[in-house]
């Protein structure tokens, strides 16, 4: 199979790619870094010298990284069984490149262009799949007016913000799974566990002290359901969300079909400029 995912140097997104390389999964690793990438990929050499695995160029909070990444895997002309949507930050407070809030435009809409512009070659490839790695944090999220989305977080450590940027990767797995030009492809999304990982690195003092409590998951536990959600056989339901490696439920935000609409709307309007 191959795979491409996104926020591979670190934490849940680097045990998700070693998992899958040991499953003799061909990899297309999407980040910022192409030290902290070249040094996976040298890794998974060593793990599982069967896997191919590459570096493709990506910063979530520009499009216009996110339309060349695409553009770079399209030329590949290689087929693409699963993406898998799992960078994200946490914590950081400003604007992407194109002017929305950090959490919003770097989890959310830099996904979804990415997911729109692949749209065409996980269709072609029997059985594929889109994985969103949402979170629980979802729960916690607040909307007063899509206004929200263009201004810099304002609560503490942006956590309100990021629970925001979480409930938009499950309403966007929600609509694709009722959209004709996605029929033939299954989408889930997922919480992963609160896990210990570099995530927590742009939280203030002393919020971050949640980042290092003993009860919290390390990596690998925390990528074990996006494994599941790559590998079940399961005929799940399309745009099922799973924790702990089984469904469960959403907030009753995040069946809002409503609001999940005008999200597809407002944020097929936010990248049109990079379609063409």
């Amino acid at each position: 199979m191959n795979i491409l995912i996104t926020g591979t140097t670190s934490g849940i997104g680097r045990e998700t790619a070693i998992g899958l390389a040991l499953q003799n999964c061909n990899l297309f690793l999407a980040n910022r870094s192409k030290e902290k990438t070249d040094e996976l990929i040298k890794h998974l050499a060593n793990i599982a010298p069967q896997c191919k695995a590459r570096f493709i160029p990506l910063e979530l909070d520009s499009l216009q990284s996110v339309k060349e990444a695409a553009q770079t895997f399209i030329s590949l002309h290689e087929p693409l069984d699963i993406l898998i949507n799992n960078a994200g930050v946490l914590g950081k407070k400003g604007l992407t490149k194109e002017g929305y809030e950090l959490a919003f435009g770097t989890n959310h809409l830099g996904h979804f262009l990415l997911t729109h512009l692949l749209q065409p070659t996980l269709h072609k490839t029997p059985h594929s799949r889109i994985i969103n790695v949402a979170s629980n944090a979802h729960w916690s999220a607040k909307f007063s007016s899509w206004d929200q989305i263009r201004r810099k977080a304002t609560s503490i450590a942006a956590f309100t913000e990021y629970g925001f940027s979480k409930l938009a990767n499950i309403w966007h797995i929600n609509e694709i799974a009722t959209l004709s030009q996605y029929q033939s492809i299954t989408a889930y999304s997922l919480h992963p566990g609160v896990i210990k990982t570099a995530i927590w690195r742009h939280i203030p003092k002393p919020f971050n002290l949640l980042g290092s409590m003993p009860t919290l998951m390390n990596s690998t536990a925390g990528a074990k359901t996006s494994l599941f959600c790559a590998l079940t056989k399961e005929p799940y339901q399309n745009g099922q969300y799973f924790s702990d490696c089984k469904p469960a439920g959403i907030s009753p935000l995040a069946q809002d079909r409503k609001l999940q609409k005008e999200l597809w709307n407002l944020s097929m309007e936010a990248v049109s400029p990079y379609l063409n």
